[in-house]
C-alpha cells in the first residue's frame, strides 16, 4: 500500500503540544487502521516514546485490519501497551486495568503501568475508549466518574500528549459534545475518492479551524 501527502500530517503531529488531548473522530466506514499506522510511523521517525492504551481489545482489531490490508504490523507488535479490559495480548503489555474495579483502583493500576516506561515524555495512543464511554452512558454518575478519574486529571500534564481514536457512532451525541469540550483539538476523519481526509474542527489556534489534510491511499 502506498500513500501520498502524508508529509503534511507529519508536520501537523509535530505541532502538538505536551499536555494536549486530541480526538480523532471517525465512523465504522473509515479505514482508520491506515491512519493509525501512518501516525505510529511518524512518531517512530521523530523518536517519540509511544504507549498504546488498548481498551477492550481494539488494538487486536486494528492490527488484524492492517495485516489483512498487507500493512506491516511491527509498529504494533513492538509497542508498549497498557490494556484496559479485554482478553487478547497484543504488543508488549506493561500492565492491565480491570474494568470491573472502582474508578480510583483503575486509575491507580493505570498509573502503576505507566511507571514501567522509562521516559520523561510519552505520546499515548488510546484505542477503544468509545466502547468504554458506551458502557457508562446509562448512568450519568458513572460517566462523570469516568471523566473525573480517567480523563480530566491528565489534561495539561506535560509529561504526555494523548491521542484518542473515537468511533462516534458508538455513543450518544451528548457524550461526544462533552468529550469535545474537554479536548484541546478535534480532527474529523473521512475516506472519499481514495483519500483519507482530515478536517480540524477544534484547535488551541484559531488559524487552524477548518484546515484540511488529505492523504492519498493506493493499493499495490
Amino acid at each position: 500500500m502506498e500513500t501520498a501527502g502524508e508529509d503534511v500530517l507529519f508536520e501537523y503531529l509535530r505541532s502538538l503540544k505536551p499536555g494536549e488531548d486530541v480526538l480523532i473522530e471517525y465512523t465504522s466506514r473509515e479505514p482508520v487502521h491506515i491512519l493509525l499506522h501512518l501516525i505510529l510511523r511518524c512518531l517512530q521517525k521523530k523518536e517519540f516514546p509511544v504507549i498504546i492504551v488498548d481498551e477492550l481489545d481494539q488494538l487486536h482489531v486494528f492490527r488484524t485490519q492492517m495485516k489483512l490490508a498487507g500493512i506491516d504490523t511491527k509498529l504494533i507488535d513492538d509497542a508498549n501497551v497498557i490494556k484496559i479490559g479485554g482478553l487478547l495480548k497484543t504488543g508488549n503489555v506493561l500492565g492491565k486495568v480491570d474494568l470491573s474495579k472502582e474508578f480510583p483502583i483503575r486509575k491507580k493500576h493505570y498509573e502503576e503501568a505507566l511507571k514501567r516506561v522509562n521516559a520523561d515524555y510519552t505520546v499515548r495512543i488510546v484505542l477503544g475508549f468509545d466502547k468504554v464511554l458506551a458502557m457508562h452512558e446509562g448512568e450519568m454518575r458513572d460517566l462523570e466518574s469516568l471523566f473525573g478519574y480517567m480523563i480530566r486529571p491528565y489534561l495539561g500534564d506535560e509529561s504526555r500528549t494523548t491521542v484518542y481514536f473515537i468511533n462516534t457512532e458508538l455513543f450518544s451525541e451528548r457524550t461526544r459534545k462533552e468529550l469535545r469540550e474537554h479536548a484541546s483539538r478535534v480532527v474529523k476523519v473521512r475516506f472519499e475518492d481514495d483519500r483519507i481526509k482530515l478536517k480540524i474542527i477544534k484547535s488551541p489556534f484559531l488559524s487552524e479551524y477548518g484546515k484540511r489534510i488529505e492523504i492519498e491511499v493506493k493499493n499495490t
